[in-house]
């Protein structure tokens, strides 16, 4: 048995399960334009990638395209282009395997994804499964709904109330002053009237003398 008809082998024992395993995300390239697709390696020693497209329109067309191992070398299914399809792989922290398709048309819009072989014969879907639409706008995503409005933080000051003074102590406060003003008043009439005093008493002393 050929390795061409092997790998056609494990392709069709597989691919009916990988198609609803595989998260997808949507590309819209241009008509005529270049696409590419990528699968990434979930572990270190991947051997090779299986890629495959699954039609919008008719669910249950399900094409293999080709298969691409570590060394390079690229196995096409009959009905595949070599000249429409590419594999290429990057090297890395973990291998990346890219699928380039030439003059996308819209006849090629679909599901592309990948499956990725590990050493034992493990199959495990890798990276994740791309839907083409070719020519389409992609949809526009609904507005984000504006926030909850919310009461902003109070910056104002508090108004300080003055509390009344409470007591007796302004009751006795007044009188004090009052009798403090008092005494001195008398205070300064005391001493004015003495400090007049000795010049009367000289006065009549000295005329009395005579």
């Amino acid at each position: 048995m050929t390795q061409r008809t092997q790998v056609w082998l494990i392709c069709a024992c597989t691919a009916v399960t990988v198609q609803f395993v595989l998260a997808l995300t949507s590309q819209y390239p241009k008509e005529n334009d270049n696409e590419s697709i990528t699968c990434e390696c979930t572990e270190k020693n991947c051997q090779a990638v299986f890629w495959y497209w699954h039609s919008l329109d008719s669910p249950g067309k399900f094409q293999f395209l080709l298969y691409h191992n570590n060394a390079d070398k690229v196995v096409y299914s009959p009905s595949t282009s070599s000249d429409k399809y590419k594999g290429s792989k990057k090297e890395g922290t973990r291998t990346i395997y890219s699928l380039k398709i030439s003059h996308v048309q819209k006849e090629d819009a679909g599901r592309y994804f990948c499956q990725v072989q590990y050493p034992n014969n493990r199959n495990l879907p890798g990276g994740t499964g791309v839907e083409l639409r070719p020519g389409e706008t992609p949809a526009t995503p609904p507005p984000t709904p504006p926030p909850p409005k919310t009461n902003p933080p109070c910056r104002c000051r508090k108004k300080v109330i003055k509390k009344p003074i409470t007591g007796c102590g302004h009751l006795v406060l007044w009188p004090l002053v009052g009798l403090l003003a008092g005494l001195a008043v008398v205070l300064i009439a005391t001493l004015f009237y003495f400090s007049r005093l000795p010049k009367k008493c000289h006065h009549r002393f000295a005329k009395a003398k005579s």
